[in-house]
């Protein structure tokens, strides 16, 4: 048997390998980079000159034995994963594959390189790869590698050398390697890209995250010099300053149905991933008015970070991952989510030119994050997907922090503000005439009081844009809603002639059997033995599903009728115990137990109760379908102008996820049933906000507790 090897042309390779292998002149010199780094280089310099790239390193160099055995095998490497150089510096190293020196074919058509490494003799390594020589330097005597890239299949110039600079500053993220780049003899250090942050200076929130993979909890450490110190009043239990959160990720995803694993195969996914670090800074420039309002404390920063987000394996980004784009798609969550900070109940979304940053992985640790066949990105396996997530969970943590901020902030908005007297104008206004008799002290307090005028006039379009916003927010999910609820709607009118058929037609065919005599031969054991062939059994199931099918119509039928949206004065005890009744009569799995005084009477649409007892409701029974029974409480006391509901039951409470911050149950979308839209809560907090009252408490340790406010705003 003969064993057979390939054999390839050398121009294929460089073809392949080389020039069609590297997307850009830019990612080629990196790779070079890369190399230097490896080689324990401390400095490095690129020169052009002419139709030539110098590429100079004072690493350890290359001896004719490294030329045959490593540098001419392609797709060997003799690196490892780490090295310690003459600085006892760590450095992980950056090549595997041994195809990175084919960057230099996509530089250039000749190659000359002059190394000479400790205890070796100098070597000189060409190529015009076609043909490739070695021979030795004796006159070579100075440690590192020379490289000179002739015919240069691209032209350099003044402007292409200051992008290369910019591009090995975001690609590069070391210290122990300085890099020069040397352009009609001018010489340029290759700067770092992100500055060292300073709060209030370059950025105004600094967030940190540490995911530890073998707890499968993430750390967010959050720092801010956002606000004025006047805010610390209005946000009581928070620190305006900084912020700590941990999250159990396997809490937080368990429930995902994106990812499609059951808990033992998430747990064990969440622990491949691997630990690693990021780093995020956040800006926003608010308007002269948003600072008055939120009381910001800078308006446009004195410095500017970078922007992008960029990922990092050890001391090189990955290619498609280096800050221009949107790879953790923020973009798409701020356009899906586009309520404002300061909005009562819609959740804000950091927009991508508001945050930028590094994601630090390593080769070790985050082995399962794998490069493309092309070398341009990560393959988007579930671990991919897994580690984007845990980085959205932290930036999720900042987004709710300052939101929280702003909504308590905002409160002082909210409150009413008197109207300012104006009478001069007033006077103008009543009678144009008497503009001619104002005197000096008159003529001036019309001016201020018009300019007055003007301001208002403009923090009303303001005010109004804000409100648009707001509620198109709103609308989008809430017209979903209606459109299912309509549907649901049509169809129930269109069974409406059939409901006493669907309520009565097993009644009829039960009677029926048992005058023909056929129902007690349909009871005999022999008949009832198969489940398709139970006629009795199936019959009772089918006059249960009827009996759901008559509620639904009743329901839908009832529910959309236009007298329910109109506010009147109503007596709460009642209006609640009918839905208590319906309710109980529908589900025999719930008790409500009401503690509400029979003698309150208050102004209010019957929609609001509904849409909010009724989403309660729902959820107890959705969270608790295991259980025998669940006890439901309601108690309401009419105080100051609204009512204040406590809404209680025995279930099982809140998911472990929510234990830290229980409001965030809130927020819209937010769901651990795998099939669950997360609109529930959301729906209610919009109900309780929009009728003027707020939601005060929300409790989980021993059962589902919330308690809130609904006001008489219809």
């Amino acid at each position: 048997m003969e064993e057979l090897k390939y054999t390839i042309d050398d121009s294929t390779i460089v073809e392949l390998l080389g020039i069609q292998n590297f997307t850009n002149e830019e990612t080629a010199v990196l790779e070079l980079v890369k190399n230097a780094y490896d080689a324990k280089a401390n400095n490095l310099r690129l020169r052009f000159e002419e139709d030539k790239l110098y590429i100079l390193d004072d690493g350890e160099g290359m001896s004719a034995e490294d030329i045959r055995m490593h540098w001419m095998y392609v797709g060997k490497s003799d690196k490892q994963y780490e090295i310690i150089d003459e600085n006892d510096n760590k450095r992980i190293l950056a090549g595997s594959k041994g195809i990175g020196r084919f960057a230099l074919s996509r530089l250039g058509g000749k190659v000359s390189i002059y190394s000479k490494k400790n205890n070796c003799t100098a070597i000189i390594w060409k190529t015009d790869w076609v043909t490739s020589t070695l021979e030795e330097d004796i006159d070579n005597n100075e440690l590192g590698t020379k490289i000179i890239i002739e015919n240069l299949r691209q032209r350099w110039t003044k402007r292409k050398s200051t992008e290369l600079i910019e591009y090995l500053s975001r690609t590069y993220n070391s210290s122990f390697m300085k890099i020069t780049v040397e352009y009609d003899r001018t010489e340029t250090a290759v700067p770092p890209y992100f500055e060292p942050p300073v709060l209030g200076d370059n950025c105004l929130s600094i967030i940190k995250l540490h995911y530890d993979s073998e707890t499968c909890s993430l750390y967010t450490e959050i720092k801010s010099d956002e606000f004025q110190s006047a805010a610390s009043a209005y946000c009581t239990g928070f620190d305006i300053t900084e912020e700590k959160k941990t999250d159990s990720l396997l809490n937080e995803l368990k429930s995902a149905q994106e990812f499609d694993l059951d808990e033992d195969e998430l747990e064990a996914a969440l622990r491949e991933v691997g630990s690693f670090q990021a780093e995020f800074y956040f800006k926003n420039q608010p308007s002269t008015k948003d600072r008055e309002d939120f009381l910001y404390k800078y308006g446009r920063l004195s410095g500017g970070m970078k922007g992008g987000i960029i990922l990092y394996r050890n001391a090189f980004s990955i290619a498609s991952f280096e800050g221009e784009k949107d790879w953790l798609r923020l973009g798409m969550r701020s356009r899906k989510s586009p309520a404002s900070p300061s909005h009562p109940t819609g959740a804000w979304r950091v927009r991508e030119n508001q945050i930028s940053g590094k994601v630090q992985i390593d080769k070790k640790d985050n082995v399962k994050l794998r490069d493309m066949s092309n070398r341009q990105g990560l393959e988007e396996n579930i671990y991919y997907l897994l580690f984007v997530e845990i980085i959205i969970t932290g930036i999720r943590e900042f987004e709710r922090y300052r939101q929280s901020l702003i909504r308590m902030i905002n409160k002082k908005n909210i409150a009413t503000e008197k109207k300012e007297k104006t009478p001069v104008a007033d006077k103008v206004v009543s009678d144009p005439k008497k503009a001619k008799q104002l005197t000096d002290k008159e003529a001036q307090q019309l001016a201020s009081e018009i300019k007055a005028f003007k301001k208002g006039e403009k923090n009303a379009r303001k005010e109004k844009e804000d409100v648009e916003s707001r509620y198109k927010y709103d609308v989008r999910i809430l017209n979903v809603l209606a459109t299912v609820g309509l549907k649901a709607s049509s169809v129930a009118h269109e069974m409406r002639n059939d409901r006493n058929a669907i309520s009565d037609n097993v009644t009829h065919i039960i009677n029926a059997l048992k005058e023909y005599g056929m129902w007690e031969e349909l009871l005999l054991p022999e008949r009832t033995e198969k489940a398709y062939k139970n006629v009795p059994a199936l019959l009772k199931s089918n006059s249960r599903i009827s009996r759901k099918l008559v509620t639904f119509m009743d329901t839908m039928l009832s529910e959309v009728e236009k007298k329910k949206f109109e506010p009147e004065e109503q007596n709460i005890y009642d209006l609640i115990k009918q839905k208590a009744d319906q309710w109980e009569r529908d589900y025999a799995l719930i008790q409500v137990v009401l503690d509400i005084d029979k003698n309150i009477v208050f102004h209010i649409a019957d929609d609001i109760l509904q849409v909010i007892l009724d989403n309660l409701i729902l959820n107890s029974i959705q969270q608790n379908q295991k259980r025998e029974q669940v006890v439901i409480n309601v108690s309401v006391v009419k105080a100051n102008g609204v009512l204040s509901f406590k809404y209680s039951d025995n279930g099982k409470g809140l998911d472990a996820k929510y234990s830290a911050d229980p409001r965030r149950i809130l927020e819209v979308h937010e769901t651990t049933r795998p099939n669950g839209h997360g609109l529930g809560m959301w729906i209610v907090n919009n109900t309780v906000v929009m009728s003027g009252g707020e939601i005060t408490d929300i409790n989980g340790d021993d059962g589902f507790v919330i308690e809130f406010t609904v006001g008489g705003r219809s």
